[in-house]
């Protein structure tokens, strides 16, 4: 890929949207020096100005303006999700690399689309999230790539977030304090919100998904009436066969107690990570040992994994996650400069935002069992002759 801008030159960014994501971005860019922060426009300019405050660049005075500046080498789209693919499109059009949050676009016809642009046009495409980066990931992969646990057979991961129906998440603010789009991530789901941070992790553990299911069900339906008009549902379960063979139960949601573990199950071991929306969760591995007659106890104690990266100097204040969304940003950078290929470019996002779709629409079937009736009304009683009513997609 050309490099006009020279090797030694920093990379140029702007922000098109200062919203509540924003405040991830601006506390992490001090981690990378190859990046430059030039600016940020939002339509509401009382957040372009607040986040060219709190993080530095200027106030641009609109989006023709971000991209008709020829310093502007990437775009980094922190745009409603309704407005991912004609931001992108007009970013791609005036020459400018773009990283985009989660998701792209809600359409895989229109993700498509933008690829193509972007290859015609000899430019990078790269969306969130960027949590593959993080000490933990890097670790765990790493780990799994070395055979450390042996050849991986099963993974069990979870990303639900606790029940957000049941949570304050009106009142929830960003440190220049913009209110949580809870309308919108509402509308969009914890899937399409949620799934690639776990996927980023295991597609780069066990290669592309080459087969899957998923079932949905939205059991609180009911707590969002006149909060949004059309709910997505709160939790998917995903039966996940990546090309290495390994088989993956995935669960998504905002409805159960919060859980965000992830297990993988090798031959030789067991490899796991509590907490993977904090970038420096432990990697913890427990060992295969001998065991005889009916002990079940086949694992070694735990013990801990050096990290394979060091800390990051710059974070932001919030106990719930620590994501390093801004390495995404760089490693893009990285890739403007070198000529190289960013690891979360287009074929890669677009495969993490097909899984994620799939997950979000439940594409299996559901099957249902005829229970004979003396077994239903002596067993269980007659309510539990038809099948329950939950919330699914139509």
């Amino acid at each position: 890929m050309p490099n006009p801008k020279g090797t030694g030159k920093r990379v140029g960014i702007a922000f098109l949207g200062c919203g509540y994501a924003a405040d991830f971005y601006g506390p992490t860019l001090p981690n990378y020096p190859q990046i430059e922060l030039l600016g940020a426009y939002d339509p509401a300019s009382d957040r372009a100005k607040s986040f060219a405050a709190e993080y530095g660049g200027r106030v641009f005075g609109s989006m023709e303006e971000v991209l008709a500046d020829p310093d502007v080498e990437i775009v980094v789209n922190l745009t409603p999700t309704t407005e991912h693919y004609s931001v992108n499109k007009a970013a791609l059009s005036a020459g400018k690399h773009v990283y985009c949050e989660k998701p792209m676009t809600t359409s895989m016809a229109q993700a498509r689309e933008l690829a193509a642009l972007a290859a015609t046009r000899g430019l990078h495409l790269c969306s969130a999230p960027a949590t593959v980066f993080s000490r933990s990931a890097q670790t765990l992969i790493r780990a799994v790539h070395g055979g450390v646990a042996g050849t991986p057979r099963l993974a069990y991961a979870s990303l639900d977030m606790g029940p957000l129906a049941f949570m304050a998440y009106r009142d929830w603010r960003s440190s220049r304090g913009v209110p949580w789009p809870y309308r919108e991530e509402v509308g969009n789901g914890c899937v399409l919100e949620h799934a690639g941070y776990l996927l980023t992790w295991l597609t780069a553990m066990f290669g592309p998904v080459v087969g899957m299911s998923a079932q949905t069900v939205t059991p609180f339906a009911d707590q969002w009436e006149g909060v949004v008009d059309d709910v997505a549902p709160e939790t998917s379960f995903g039966a996940l066969r990546f090309a290495d063979g390994t088989v993956c139960r995935l669960t998504i949601g905002w409805a159960a107690p919060a859980d965000k573990s992830l297990l993988v199950v090798g031959d030789q071991g067991v490899l796991s990570v509590d907490d993977v929306w904090q970038a420096s969760s432990p990697v913890m591995l427990r060992r295969r040992v001998h065991t005889s007659g009916r002990d079940t106890g086949y694992l070694a104690e735990p013990e801990q994994l050096p990290f394979v990266l060091p800390p990051l100097a710059h974070g932001y204040d919030d106990e719930a996650h620590d994501l390093t969304v801004a390495a995404g940003i760089a490693d893009l950078a990285r890739a403007v400069r070198s000529g190289g290929r960013p690891l979360l470019g287009a074929e890669y996002s677009l495969h993490i935002l097909d899984v994620s779709l799939r997950l979000a629409a439940a594409r299996s079937t559901e099957e249902y069992l005829d229970v004979p009736a003396p077994s239903a009304t002596s067993l269980w009683g007659d309510r539990y002759r038809q099948p329950a009513q939950i919330s699914v997609p139509a």
